[in-house]
């Protein structure tokens, strides 16, 4: 079993905590440069009239997110903004996801997708989706209301 001498455990602690106080990432490679960057939390839960998605994306302009829905799928793509993307500040602790996000949900056939609704209040994104008896494919966009 080797042991460190003392002065080559505390070279190692410095370069360990240096690394910890440096700027997280130089940015994504090219090849990932449109991809999604992270995945927000969401709940799914149906009640007897609806079926409910609620995700946590807080801090995000309601411009800045684009749901759609296309026969029984959920499309739920949005950006989170860099607060240092001007480069003038340095990360000194990384907890928040910033960037590009989608999350993808596949949805019961009765649901009516003309009524969709979509609101976001208190940093939850709230998409409800009704049900229907003689729901019917249909591709469609929904606009986040002001809550």
């Amino acid at each position: 079993m080797s042991k460190y001498h003392a002065s080559e455990w505390e070279r190692i602690q410095r370069s360990a905590e240096k690394s910890l106080m440096e700027p997280l990432g130089g940015g994504r490679s090219d090849e990932f440069a449109g991809a999604p960057q992270w995945m927000p939390s969401a709940d799914v839960f149906e009640t007897p009239e609806r079926w409910v998605v609620k995700m946590e994306v807080a801090g995000i302009n309601r411009e800045d997110v684009e749901i759609t829905l296309d026969d029984r799928t959920l499309v739920v793509r949005g950006y989170r903004p860099d607060p240092c993307r001007t480069g003038q500040c340095k990360f000194r602790q990384l907890e928040i996801d910033y960037g590009k996000f989608e999350r993808r949900f596949i949805i019961p056939k009765s649901v009516d997708a003309e009524r969709v609704t979509a609101s976001y209040r208190n940093g939850f994104l709230v998409i409800e989706l009704p049900k229907s008896e003689k729901a019917e494919h249909a591709t469609v966009t929904v606009i986040v209301e002001q809550s």
